[in-house]
């Protein structure tokens, strides 16, 4: 059953679009208002209207520290959401290692990495005060083991990982929690925009991902979704540091799904 969020407020990094979009509209559905952060401005606005008057957004490019101190301060006294999301995320620099450059490096650690830095630095600065809030980020299977996604994706994913089991130890006795789900190979403009170079062709991630999948069935932005509100709601009051793997037992843990013993 999912948690009834009504009065509780949430905001959403990356939300315009994928699993920061099904979180939103998941956190409406559930009672509760969301203002949605993205650098998306058409998208991120659209979604707001669909949502209605529980739903705001506001540009928020995660690597600058002054959109998060504006997305803040739309939340009234006492200045803090009851939930923080740090979703915002993108494939980033692929290739081979000996071909990396350190722009692309970089510029993929400061989205993935920092971009959850500077989140978590300010939703707990706005949380502390009132002695309550959980925070979710969006790791990945690439932050539990390697292989599953590029080098620096995967390098930066396992470094959030860190940073939440690193922050949860802080941030306990201030009645604050923190936690990561870690989704596989998940139906998104993210995933489209690999499978044939449109990221509105979900049908084509649909397709990729099902024929990946041992169960057949790909991991949609929706499951994610409900495995973040789960670790951000009151269900999972006595939940901290932790991070959830939704990837149907695919990638993680491959074994799942096969029977060996038939």
């Amino acid at each position: 059953m999912q948690d009834d969020l009504t009065g509780r407020t949430a905001l959403v990094t990356g939300g315009a679009s994928g699993i920061g979009a099904a979180i939103a509209r998941r956190w409406t559905a559930a009672g509760g208002s969301v203002v949605i952060g993205d650098v998306d401005d058409r998208r991120g606005a659209a979604l707001a209207a669909e949502l209605g008057p529980s739903a705001a957004y506001v540009h928020l490019d995660v690597t600058r520290e002054e959109d998060y101190e504006a997305a803040f301060a739309h939340f009234e006294a006492p200045g803090a959401p009851d939930a923080f999301f740090a979703n915002a995320g993108a494939v980033g620099a692929t290739g081979r290692i000996e071909d990396h450059g350190r722009d692309a490096w970089d510029g993929t650690l400061e989205l993935l990495l920092t971009g959850a830095f500077l989140g978590i630095k300010h939703a707990v600065r706005a949380m502390r005060p009132r002695g309550s809030g959980a925070i979710v980020c969006t790791g990945s299977v690439a932050s539990v083991r390697g292989g599953l996604g590029p080098h620096a994706y995967t390098a930066a994913k396992h470094a959030v990982l860190g940073l939440v089991e690193s922050v949860a130890v802080e941030i306990g006795p201030y009645g604050l929690r923190i936690n990561c789900v870690a989704p596989g190979g998940t139906v998104s403009a993210l995933s489209a925009g690999l499978a044939s170079g449109d990221p509105d062709d979900l049908d084509a991630a649909h397709a990729r991902l099902a024929a990946a999948s041992s169960s057949g069935v790909p991991t949609t932005a929706d499951d994610v979704a409900r495995a973040a509100l789960f670790l951000a709601g009151p269900g999972a009051a006595r939940i901290n540091g932790t991070r959830l793997v939704v990837d149907g037992g695919d990638d993680v843990l491959p074994a799942r799904g096969r029977s060996y013993y038939l």
